[in-house]
C-alpha cells in the first residue's frame, strides 16, 4: 500500500493562484507544485488543484484508495478524479439526502452531463437510471444491491463520502456495502474529514493508496476556554444545571462575538439550546424560531437560532440560508448539524462536558472526539477568512484535562445491537446463503462475533419465520428488500392482531423516526395532562411498547391535539418531514398484503397517508387533501365540523361539495370562536386566521380533497408507470373504487 502524507505546512493561494504541496512518501519529504487545472482534465471549473488534490491526482494508479483530509479540502475533485476514468455506473454514495443532493450538484458540475439520484425517495425506482454517473444515499444503494436493480450490474466504481460513519450506528449499512462491493470486484474510494484507526479501515477496504492529510485550506486555530470563567448573561431564578449552562454559554458568546464574523456553537443537548434562546428571548434578543417551546418576543431582527432535528423543516430551511447569507450572526447546533449541510462558520464554539465513567473505568468526553473534529470542520470559510478559530469549552471538567483527554482518547466503535446481527444474517443470506458466514466474516465488526452467538440468532430467525434451509420466508424477504428489522416486523403484526388502531399499529414500521420532539414543547403547557391521560387510555391495550418507541408522541399528533398549543406554528421535528417515509409505508404496507401478512383495502392505506401527513384522524384524513392546508388548519377544519355534526367528508370528493355544506353558516364567526376558545389566540390574531382559511377554501373551491403527490405515488404503487404521467383528474378516475 502506497501512503502519502501531504503536511500541515503546504499552501494555497486563490489570489494569486499558487500553492506547493509538502508530502511525505515512503519516508521522504517531497516539495512539489499544485497542478494547474487544465493540464489535469478540461471540465474542472477553476485554475489549480489545491495540494491534496494534486498530490492524488500524481500518486493514485488504481485500485480501492482511503483519503482522510479535513473539511472544505475538496474531496469531491478527488472523487471524480477517481471515477472519470472507469467504464460502467460510476456511483458516489453518502449518509444523508441533504448531502446526496449537494454532492449530484458538484459532480454534475464536473462530468457536464446528467447525474441520477437515489437519494431515498421510493418513487425513484420508477426512473430509470440512464446515465453513468449516480448519486445515492448508503441505504438506498443497499436496498438497490439487494433488490438486483440492473443499474447496479454495471457498477464501475463506488466513492464512499464520510466513511468514518463506520463507527457510528450507521457503520452496519456501510459494512454490507463494503463488504459485498469488495467480493464483486469493484473500485473502491473511501473519503473522510475525520477517520480513526486509518489504517485498520485501508486494510478493511483493500487500498492500494492511503492519503492523509494535516494541511487545512483554512488553517484551524484552536482555543481552550472554561466555562466557569463567565458570569452568567441574565438573572434567573431558576438553578437547575441546564439553565446555568445555557445562562453562562451565552455570555461566553456575546464576549467572544466580533461584529463581522459568523458564529456556529455547538451544544451536547437540546434542552440547553432551547433554555439559551429563552433566555436570550428574556433580553430581547432576536429569535429566528418561530416553534418554540416558550412564548417569544415580536422582534424581526436576525441574531440568534437554534437548529436541531425538533426544528420543523420550514423553519431549518429558513435559518440555514440566513446563516450562509450573513445574515444570521450566531447559530446554535446539537451535533447532527456537523453531519449535514455543510454551513462554514468563521467560528465554532464547541461546549464539551466530561465525567469518569467507573465501570469503564476511564474518562469520558460528550460529545466524542470523531464528533468534535467534525464540528471544527465547519471552522473556516476559504477565501473570505484567513483562519478558522474553534473553541473548545469545556464544563464538568478542568481545560487542562480536557487537553489531555482529546489529544489521548482512543476512538472505539460502538457495540452493534442484537437487532442489527439479525437484519445481518438475513442479508448475508440473501447474497451467500449457506455460505452467509464468508459474508460476514468480510464485514468490519460482525467478523469477531462468536460461532456460539450467530449459532443462536440463526435458531432464532428459523423459529420465528424468517428463514428456512437457509432460505428467506416471505418475512426474511420483506425485512431484506424494505430494511425494516424482524423485531419491527414483528412488533407491527402483533399491533395488527390486537385489533389496535391502524395509526397505533403501523409505528415501528417507521422505525427509522424517533417522533420524540413533539412533547419537549407542550408538556409545560396548560391542558397537556389531560390530553396525555387520553393518549395513554388509547394506548394501554398495546402495553410498554407503545411507550417505548414514541407512540404515545406520534398518536397525540395524528389525534390533532396539537392544535389547542398556540406556540405550535409548524409541527416540530420529524413530524414536519414525513412524505418519503410516508411512501416507503405505503409501499412496505402494499406488498405486506400481497405476501398475505395482513389484510388491508387500498382505501385504508391512502386514507392512512393523508392521516400521517397531515397529522388528522383516519376520518377527517380527507381534510388534507386541501391544498395548501397543513396540520393545523386542517385540524381547525376538524373541529369545525364535528361542532356542527357535519359527516367527515371522502377522500376524493370536490371540495364544492364541502363548501356546500358550511354555505348556511357565518363560517367567519364559527372558525373565530374555535380559534379563540380552542386554540386561546387573541381576537385579532383569530379573525385574521379565520379569513385565510376562507380564502384557501374558496381557492380550492374546483379542486378535490386528495393530496395530489400521496395520489400520484400511490398510484404508482398499484397502476405502475404510466400512472406517474396522469393528470389529477385521470388518476382520480383510475383510482375512484380505492378513494370514494
Amino acid at each position: 500500500m502506497v501512503k502519502v502524507e501531504v503536511l500541515k505546512d503546504s499552501y494555497f493561494s486563490l489570489n494569486p493562484p499558487s500553492g506547493k504541496a509538502l508530502i511525505r512518501l515512503n519516508g521522504s519529504l517531497k516539495g512539489e507544485e499544485v497542478l494547474r487545472a487544465k493540464e489535469v482534465d478540461e471540465n474542472i471549473p477553476y485554475k489549480l488543484l489545491n495540494p491534496i488534490q494534486s498530490t492524488f491526482y500524481r500518486y493514485y494508479k488504481g485500485g480501492n484508495a482511503l483519503i482522510s483530509s479535513p473539511t472544505s479540502s475538496g474531496k469531491s475533485l478527488i472523487a471524480y478524479l477517481f471515477l472519470k476514468d472507469l467504464k460502467g455506473v460510476k456511483v458516489l454514495t453518502a449518509p444523508t439526502r441533504s448531502l446526496v443532493l449537494e454532492k449530484a450538484k458538484e459532480l454534475r458540475e464536473l462530468f457536464k452531463r446528467k447525474v441520477e439520484l437515489r437519494s431515498g425517495d421510493v418513487l425513484e425506482v420508477f426512473k430509470e437510471i440512464r446515465s453513468d454517473v449516480v448519486v445515492a444515499t448508503y441505504e438506498s444503494l443497499a436496498l438497490s444491491l439487494r433488490n438486483k436493480s440492473p443499474w447496479t450490474e454495471r457498477l464501475g466504481g463506488v466513492v464512499i463520502d464520510e466513511v468514518h460513519h463506520l463507527f457510528t450506528e450507521r457503520g452496519v449499512i456501510l459494512e454490507e456495502l463494503i463488504a459485498h462491493l469488495l467480493k464483486k470486484g469493484c473500485p473502491l474510494l473511501g473519503l473522510s474529514a475525520t477517520l480513526p484507526d486509518a489504517p485498520k479501515i485501508a486494510r478493511f477496504l483493500r487500498a492500494s493508496f492511503y492519503l492523509e492529510s494535516s494541511w487545512r485550506p483554512v488553517p484551524l486555530k484552536r482555543k481552550f476556554l472554561s466555562l466557569k470563567d463567565f458570569e452568567p448573561f441574565t438573572e434567573t431564578e431558576d438553578k437547575r444545571r441546564d439553565t446555568t449552562v445555557a445562562n453562562k454559554l451565552l455570555r461566553l458568546i456575546f464576549d467572544l462575538r466580533e461584529r463581522d464574523r459568523n458564529y456556529l456553537v455547538f451544544v451536547p443537548k437540546k434542552n440547553i439550546g432551547w433554555k439559551a434562546l429563552e433566555l436570550a428571548n428574556r433580553e430581547k434578543i432576536g429569535i429566528v424560531n418561530e416553534t418554540l417551546p416558550f412564548q417569544r418576543e415580536e422582534r424581526q431582527e436576525c441574531e440568534i437560532a437554534f437548529h436541531n432535528a425538533d426544528v420543523p423543516k420550514e423553519e431549518r430551511i429558513k435559518i440555514e440560508k440566513l446563516f450562509r447569507e450573513g445574515k444570521l450572526p450566531i447559530l446554535l447546533a446539537t451535533q447532527t448539524l456537523a453531519y449535514g449541510v455543510n454551513l462554514p462558520a468563521d467560528c465554532v464554539i464547541i461546549l464539551i462536558n466530561s465525567f469518569y465513567d467507573r465501570m469503564e473505568r476511564e474518562w469520558v468526553i460528550m460529545p466524542r472526539v470523531i464528533d468534535i473534529i467534525q464540528m471544527e470542520g465547519r471552522a473556516g470559510r476559504f477565501g473570505i477568512r484567513d483562519e478558522g478559530v474553534s473553541y473548545l469549552v469545556a464544563y464538568g471538567v478542568k481545560t487542562q484535562k480536557l487537553r489531555e483527554l482529546i489529544k489521548d482518547l482512543k476512538y472505539g466503535i460502538e457495540e452493534r445491537s442484537r437487532r442489527n446481527l439479525e437484519l445481518m444474517i438475513l442479508v448475508g443470506i440473501l447474497y451467500e446463503g449457506r455460505g452467509f458466514k464468508e459474508f460476514l466474516k468480510n464485514t468490519y465488526t460482525f467478523k469477531d462475533l462468536p460461532d456460539y452467538l450467530i449459532k443462536e440468532k440463526l435458531e432464532e430467525l428459523e423459529e420465528r419465520g424468517f428463514l428456512k434451509d437457509y432460505k428467506l420466508t416471505k418475512k426474511g424477504e420483506f425485512c431484506v428488500k424494505t430494511n425494516i428489522p424482524p423485531n419491527n416486523l414483528e412488533e407491527f403484526l402483533r399491533r395488527i392482531e390486537l385489533n389496535l388502531e391502524l395509526t397505533i399499529a403501523i409505528r415501528p414500521l417507521l422505525f427509522t423516526k424517533k417522533f420524540n420532539s413533539l412533547f419537549y414543547f407542550i408538556k409545560d403547557m396548560e391542558g397537556f395532562d389531560g390530553d396525555y391521560d387520553y393518549i395513554v387510555a388509547k394506548l394501554s391495550p398495546c402495553g410498554r411498547p407503545c411507550f417505548e418507541d414514541g407512540t404515545d408522541e406520534f398518536l397525540f399528533y395524528l389525534e390533532g391535539l396539537t392544535f389547542k398549543y398556540k406556540n405550535i406554528n409548524h409541527v416540530p421535528g420529524e413530524f414536519s418531514q414525513l412524505n418519503s417515509d410516508i411512501n416507503h409505508l405505503m409501499l412496505n404496507l402494499l406488498n405486506l398484503v400481497r405476501h398475505n401478512l395482513i389484510s388491508l383495502n387500498k382505501a385504508q392505506i391512502l386514507k392512512l397517508a393523508h392521516s400521517l401527513k397531515y397529522g388528522l384522524t383516519l376520518d377527517y384524513s380527507a381534510l388534507g387533501g386541501i391544498k395548501g392546508i397543513g396540520h393545523i388548519r386542517a385540524n381547525l377544519l376538524k373541529r369545525l365540523l364535528y361542532k356542527n355534526s357535519i359527516k367527515p367528508p371522502t377522500l376524493g370528493e370536490k371540495v364544492e361539495k364541502l363548501l356546500e355544506l358550511l354555505k348556511d353558516m357565518d363560517l367567519e364567526g364559527e372558525l373565530t370562536e374555535i380559534l379563540l376558545e380552542d386554540r386561546g389566540l387573541s381576537g385579532v390574531k383569530a379573525r385574521s386566521e379565520a379569513r385565510k382559511v376562507i380564502k384557501l377554501l374558496e381557492r380550492n373551491k374546483g379542486g378535490y380533497l386528495v393530496d395530489e403527490f400521496l395520489l400520484r405515488a400511490f398510484a404508482g404503487f398499484t397502476l405502475g408507470k404510466r400512472a406517474l404521467f396522469l393528470k389529477k383528474e385521470e388518476l382520480i378516475g383510475s383510482l375512484k373504487e380505492y378513494i370514494y
